[in-house]
């Protein structure tokens, strides 16, 4: 994971402000173009505070040097997207929007209690092998 910038580097508050947008927009196209919703100020503001909450969330423990949590997150989220995009195609009579964005939830939140998981994990093997 070379290509994550270093703990407490600035470059972490340039990213979440780019991995920020890329979610809302994702979420907008989702809502507004697949699920052929009218377009609303106040659902797309919602939507970008969502995207930007969770990206200040993540990219902060990436800036505390959590790699993993933001790699693995990263993971859940990308699979979330493609599950909750491939879910506009199923006939769920008028379900699809929320089953959808309950399985980006689900792998959002799983994806992230994995990576405090195994950064855990890795913190107290690293520690272990420091003091044996």
């Amino acid at each position: 994971m070379s290509f994550l910038p270093p703990a407490k580097s600035r470059r972490w508050f340039l990213w979440m402000a780019i991995y920020g947008t890329i979610i809302w927009i994702l979420l907008g196209i989702y809502r507004f173009i697949y699920l052929g919703q009218p377009l609303d100020m106040i659902i797309l503001l919602r939507l970008a505070l969502f995207a930007y909450i969770v990206a200040g969330i993540l990219h902060g423990f990436g800036w505390l040097g959590a790699r993993l949590v933001w790699f693995i997150t990263t993971l859940g989220i990308t699979i979330g997207m493609l599950l909750m995009f491939l879910y506009t195609y199923r006939d769920m009579s008028g379900w699809e929007d929320l089953a959808g964005f309950l399985t980006l939830a689900v792998f959002l939140v799983g994806a992230f209690v994995l990576g405090l998981l195994v950064e855990g994990i890795y913190l107290l093997i690293k520690r272990y092998r420091r003091t044996y």
